[in-house]
């Protein structure tokens, strides 16, 4: 479980999250966190939430966000939502740290997906560019509710629930 203060990193991905609000703190509504992400850091797939919303409020520097197929550049002060169930990604194109602030409403597990997925980059688990193994993401996309955005969702949920099932953590 996280804790408010608490800052992971993703060697892989250059992107350094410190916890501000966690759901024990929230009482499940909201998670947030402070992102930097150094030049060049990018969330290594497009994906999607199906039962949370997510938000971006840029601090310092410039974040390129697609949501869809529509392309965003977020500059400091401006806000962006990702409304739940429609694919995105982002990254950081420019030459310096963007920072932001980021929400996912309801919080769920997500935060735990976060320690999991960048312990295993920074451990040299995942692919090289951060992204989860075929495995990793079979297992992790119905237990913390982040898909695919081609693949049909009843069909990854269908195939976590069965790696669930024999994962030995």
């Amino acid at each position: 479980m996280a804790k408010p203060g608490e800052t992971i990193v993703n060697t892989v991905t250059g992107e350094t999250l410190t916890f501000q609000k966690t759901a024990s703190m929230t009482g499940g509504d909201l998670l947030e966190f402070h992102l930097q992400l150094k030049p060049g850091s990018t969330v290594p797939m497009k994906h999607r939430h199906t039962r949370q919303d997510e938000i971006f409020e840029v601090i310092r520097g410039t974040v390129n966000v697609e949501i869809g197929k529509t392309r965003h550049v977020i500059k400091p002060g401006e806000k962006i939502l990702m409304n739940k169930g429609v694919p995105h990604r982002w990254w950081n194109s420019e030459a310096v740290t963007s920072e932001l602030i980021v929400s996912f409403k309801p919080a769920a597990d997500t935060e735990d997906f976060f320690v999991e997925i960048f312990g295993l980059a920074s451990s040299g688990k995942t692919k090289p560019n951060g992204a989860p193994t075929f495995f990793q993401a079979a297992r992790m996309c119905g237990k913390y509710n982040i898909y695919h955005p081609v693949i049909p969702v009843f069909l990854q949920k269908a195939v976590s629930l069965i790696f669930n099932l024999f994962d030995k953590r």
